[in-house]
């Protein structure tokens, strides 16, 4: 991914382990096809959250500045928080595969880092806002969608 790459590791318990059984499972053609609809689900899932302004854990955002909020109201009203002209970070997220084993997301906006983990710089006052990672039903799932994939990998042609 161009611009900005973030990268998450995250421990999400079940939904690890079924992938890590999975990819031992499937076929190589079938890990891809496995990693891809988990990608793609999980664009949906993350433009949901930006739309509902909370991160993966539900919790809602920080509010923007009061500063902040009177020039977006005046310049772009009604547009909401990391929304500028009616795009968002997430309008440019993206997913690719890593090999046969990961799926990436991420965004090529560059100031996508700085929205997930607000600026170290304190002129900016840019509080984080994490928009990417793995919710609790984003896990759930993950594993109902490696749970359908192995049972069609050996299960066979339908007759």
């Amino acid at each position: 991914m161009a611009g900005a790459r973030i990268e998450l590791q995250l421990d999400v318990g079940e939904a690890s382990a079924a992938l890590n059984d999975a990819a031992a499972k499937l076929s190589p053609e079938g890990s891809r096809l496995l990693l891809s609809d988990i990608g793609e689900y999980l664009l949906r899932s993350t433009r949901d959250r930006g739309d509902h302004e909370v991160d993966p854990d539900g919790r809602r955002w920080r509010a923007l500045e009061p500063s902040y909020r009177r020039w977006k109201a005046k310049k772009r009203p009604g547009v909401p928080i990391l929304k500028f002209d009616h795009h968002m970070l997430g309008d440019q997220l993206s997913w690719q595969l890593d090999g046969d084993t990961a799926v990436l997301v991420g965004t090529n906006a560059i100031y996508g880092a700085v929205h997930q983990f607000g600026s170290r710089d304190p002129n900016r006052g840019i509080p984080a806002r994490p928009w990417l990672g793995i919710s609790a039903t984003d896990a759930d799932e993950i594993v109902a969608l490696t749970r359908d994939h192995l049972l069609a990998a050996f299960s066979g042609p339908a007759a």
